[in-house]
């Protein structure tokens, strides 16, 4: 990779570091990383375009680096590769993270190929692809098929929930594909990651994965919504995003595509007694706060 590194970028470096799919090298004190992607060409200059944007109002996002022959992906063993330059120290994200990208109003019309605003349809095409997947093998993933009936059916509630919004004025910015409570600044300023989607997608995935924790999740949501307005529409589109279940079938999907065994889904399943009790609180939180829908089995007192 050294070779190919000089010969692209016209890099030179003795130190490179492999991690899976990825090279990471230093130069003058510069951090830098190879990244193999599965994005189409257009979705790489979309998020090329991003990048510059969101630099020019004073976000310094990591850069991606075009290589001598003013491409952005460069072809290397039949593999793409993007090459990002590294913008600031490496730590765990917090709340003054998250809180810049929600204030970037972006024009989704600019950005149509990494554009995940339609969740109805993407939840739906991704149950569709579950289902089909355990219809067709079901018995290599007997885990995910003894567990699939539940989280569909929160999934097909969250869908069924999304047509309550009467509005489609909820603001737009640039989001990230998924991030958690373990998320670093490598991986959140690196424009690879970057979606254009509703502002609340940050903060609903990041309390998604936090409701496998044994703490009072209302708690963080309180502070969240003290410290950021968002309107009545936002505040409901945030409870459906912390509700659909978007760990489980990130999970289920890295089991059927790489064939990897179910351990770490089994350890989620093992933690269901505290999703449900987290969910509940957050549901009557919110209740509290803003109309929306009964749901029956948010409503009930657990009988554990």
């Amino acid at each position: 990779m050294k070779n190919a590194i000089k010969y692209y970028y016209n890099l030179n470096s003795d130190n490179i570091h492999q991690y899976k799919n990825e090279y990471k090298f230093k130069i003058n004190n510069k951090e830098y990383i190879l990244y193999s992607h599965p994005y189409t060409l257009e979705e790489i200059e979309e998020k090329y375009q991003l990048q510059i944007y969101i630099n020019s109002l004073g976000i310094y996002c990591h850069k991606i680096i075009k290589n001598i022959q003013n491409e952005l992906t460069t072809l290397i063993n039949n593999k793409r590769y993007v090459l990002i330059e590294i913008q600031n120290e490496n730590r765990i994200i917090n709340g003054n993270d998250i809180s810049l990208f929600l204030n970037i109003q972006v024009n989704p019309d600019y950005f149509k190929n990494i554009n995940r605003i339609n969740w109805y349809n993407l939840w739906k095409n991704k149950i569709d692809y579950i289902e089909y997947q355990i219809s067709q093998f079901g018995k290599k993933y007997p885990i995910i098929r003894q567990s699939i009936d539940y989280y569909i059916g929160i999934a097909e509630n969250c869908i069924s929930l999304l047509s309550n919004i009467k509005t489609k004025s909820t603001l737009i910015s640039c989001m990230h594909n998924r991030i958690t409570p373990k998320t670093t600044t490598t991986d959140f300023y690196n424009p690879i990651n970057f979606i254009i989607d509703k502002r609340v997608r940050d903060i609903g995935e990041y309390l998604t994965n936090k409701l496998y924790e044994e703490t009072d999740i209302t708690i963080t949501i309180n502070n969240i919504l003290t410290y950021i307005y968002f309107s009545n529409d936002e505040i409901f589109l945030l409870f459906i995003r912390i509700l659909y279940p978007s760990n489980y079938f990130d999970i289920c999907e890295t089991i059927i595509e790489t064939n990897t065994d179910q351990d770490r889904l089994m350890k989620l399943l093992n933690k269901i007694e505290i999703y449900e009790n987290n969910i509940k609180q957050i549901y009557k939180y919110i209740k509290k706060m803003i109309a929306i829908p009964e749901i029956e089995w948010l409503s009930k007192t657990n009988q554990y």
